[in-house]
C-alpha cells in the first residue's frame, strides 16, 4: 500500500484511463456524492468512468444520479470511494479483487488499495475531495456542488455529529458562496422526510428496545418481517440507527437489521465516551469513532443483540 499526498493523487487521476468507481453496499449519501462527484471530476478531464455499487441506489438520491448513464467497459483503473474495507463492497469484493486506489476517511481503513489518498480527520469522504479539488485548482460546478454538500451534511447528521470540524464548515461555507442550491429542501428531504410506514416502523422499534449499562446503551433489533409487514423499502431505514441516540442519555447506540438472506448488518453510533468503531472491530467492523458498523452472517438475533450489548457496556467501563 502506497500513501498518496495531495499532489501524488492529482497526477495519478490526471494520467487514469477508463475507471470503474466503487462505492459500498447499502449506500448513503457521501459514498453516493463521493463517488458521483469523482465521476464528474474524471469527465471534465476528459476521461471515461462509471460508478458501481453492489445496492441500488436510494430515491432520496436521484437528484445526484439523475440524466446520467454509463456506458459499458472493461476498466484499466479501479478506485473505491467512501471504502474502507472491501468486504463492504458486497459481491462486487470477488469482480474487484485490485483496487488501484481508494479514497477515505475512515480512521479504520484496512488500506487493502494499490494506493490511498486519505485524511482520517475528514468528517465525509466528501471532503476529503473537497480539498483535493482545491489542491487541483479545479472549480466547482453545480454538480460537484450538490455531491460534496450532500456528502458533508449526511456523514455528520447534518452537521450536528462532533466529526463536523472547522474545515467541513470552511468547504460548506464556500460551496453555499458559490451556489444557491436549495439548501433547506435538500436538508428535509435527507433528514426529516418519512413515509408512513417509516413512522409505524421507528415507533414499533422505540417500543421494543433494549437498555443495558445504566441506560447507557440502548439497541433496537428490525425483524425482516416487519419491513415486509409494514411495506417498508431497505432504502428507506436509512438513518434508522440514529434512533436510539435520540434518548437522553445514551452513550452507544446499536441497530441490528436483519437481511433478506438472514444475516444482520450492525449499525453503531457514540455519544461522548465510545469508540463504537473499536467495539465493531471485535466482530470484524470498523467506522469512525463515533459511527461503525460490522455484520453478522449466523446466529440467532438474541445471541447477536447479547453480545453486541455486552461489547458495548465493556467500552464505557474502560
Amino acid at each position: 500500500m502506497n500513501l498518496l499526498n495531495a499532489e501524488q493523487t492529482a497526477s495519478f487521476l490526471r494520467s487514469c484511463h477508463d475507471v470503474h468507481i466503487l462505492i459500498h453496499r447499502s449506500p448513503d449519501g457521501d459514498c453516493i456524492g463521493g463517488g458521483y462527484a469523482l465521476y464528474a471530476l474524471l469527465r471534465s478531464m476528459g476521461i471515461r468512468a462509471c460508478v458501481r455499487c453492489d445496492d441500488t441506489i436510494p430515491a432520496m438520491y436521484h437528484y445526484l444520479t439523475a440524466d446520467i448513464t454509463f456506458e459499458e467497459f472493461a476498466p484499466q483503473t479501479v478506485i473505491a470511494v467512501d471504502v474502507a474495507d472491501p468486504k463492504l463492497l458486497g459481491a462486487l469484493a470477488e469482480e474487484y479483487a485490485a483496487v488501484d486506489l481508494c479514497i477515505d476517511h475512515h480512521i479504520s481503513n484496512t488500506k487493502y488499495a494499490k494506493a490511498l489518498y486519505w485524511n482520517p480527520e475528514a468528517s465525509a469522504a466528501c471532503e476529503v475531495l473537497f480539498a483535493l479539488l482545491k489542491h487541483m485548482q479545479i472549480p466547482l460546478t453545480e454538480q460537484l456542488a450538490l455531491c460534496l454538500y450532500t456528502g458533508m451534511a449526511t456523514d455528520t447528521g447534518c452537521f450536528k455529529f462532533s466529526n463536523a470540524g472547522a474545515d467541513t464548515f470552511a468547504a460548506v461555507s464556500e460551496i453555499k458562496r458559490q451556489f444557491d442550491l436549495p439548501y433547506a429542501r435538500l436538508n428535509r428531504l435527507l433528514f426529516d422526510v418519512k413515509s408512513k410506514g417509516r413512522l409505524a416502523l421507528d415507533s414499533r422499534l422505540m417500543q421494543t428496545i433494549q437498555m443495558a449499562a445504566d441506560d447507557a446503551v440502548a439497541l433496537i433489533y428490525l425483524p425482516y418481517a416487519w419491513m415486509e409487514e409494514l411495506s417498508v423499502t431497505d432504502e428507506e431505514t436509512d438513518g434508522i440507527s440514529n434512533l436510539p441516540m435520540q434518548i437522553a442519555g445514551i452513550e452507544i447506540g446499536i441497530c441490528v437489521k436483519e437481511q433478506p438472506d438472514g444475516s444482520y448488518r450492525v449499525s453503531m453510533r457514540g455519544g461522548d465516551r465510545a469508540d463504537v468503531s473499536a467495539v465493531c472491530r471485535q466482530f470484524g467492523g470498523g467506522g469512525h469513532v463515533k459511527a461503525g458498523g460490522c455484520s453478522f452472517s449466523n446466529g440467532t438475533p438474541d445471541e447477536i443483540c447479547k453480545k453486541l450489548l455486552s461489547a458495548a457496556e465493556a467500552a464505557l467501563l474502560q
